[in-house]
């Protein structure tokens, strides 16, 4: 990337904030940084009595990528605080869905944030590999199955995939690569965020649940 956040920035501002517990056997906990689909999202937001839209922090100090820059949504307290803040503005779950729409056609990952003592999303940030903060330190160091979770996840159609690799260029999870002009596809690393559907000439990927 022509910038990136350091590992001193990372360990200091996303990594260095993180607390390390110890769990005994048999013990389930469930990632709260989630990965969400256009459907859940939708959800989401029509449940949502307030939501605020404002510009992406990671991607104006980065500028690896530019547009569109109106794809991070206050829920809640949290977006009448960002509204007194004058940092972001009241919109309605139409405008939100739009706004969402136009991030996930440019191949942005919506990642909704649930923090300590909430059990809903507060913000809907539009993520990519080379500016966000969180989705960078993820996949450069190694965690990202430790710190993300989803509801879905994407299935392939060997049968119909053309290896045109169109999905290696949109997924940034990198789950997907050509070689030898062959399509191949690390299951394991898909978070199922879907923006590799939507362009698949072939039709040849579908969003299931997880088993």
């Amino acid at each position: 990337m022509k910038k990136d956040w350091t590992r001193e920035e990372l360990e200091k501002d996303y990594v260095g904030k993180m607390k390390a517990f110890t769990l005994p056997v048999n013990y389930s906990i469930s990632g709260k940084q989630k990965i969400l689909d256009m459907k859940e999202l939708e959800e989401i937001l029509r449940e949502a009595e307030v939501i605020a839209q404002g510009e992406c922090d990671c991607r104006t100090r980065m500028g690896n990528c530019i547009d569109p820059m109106d794809g991070c949504l206050g829920i809640g307290d949290e977006a009448i605080e960002w509204i007194e803040e004058k940092k972001g503005k009241r919109i309605t779950v139409d405008e939100a869905l739009e706004a969402m729409k136009r991030t996930h056609d440019a191949g942005l990952v919506h990642m909704a944030y649930i923090f300590k003592g909430e059990d809903k999303p507060t913000w809907i940030c539009s993520c990519c590999f080379c500016c966000c903060h969180s989705l960078s330190a993820a996949l450069r160091f190694g965690y990202s199955d430790h710190v993300f979770s989803s509801k879905y996840i994407a299935t392939q159609d060997s049968d119909k995939c053309s290896s045109c690799g169109t999905c290696v260029d949109r997924c940034q999870f990198k789950a997907r690569e050509l070689l030898d002009d062959e399509l191949i596809y690390t299951e394991e690393k898909c978070f199922g965020c879907g923006v590799c559907v939507d362009t698949c000439p072939e039709d040849a990927i579908e969003m299931v649940e997880r088993s």
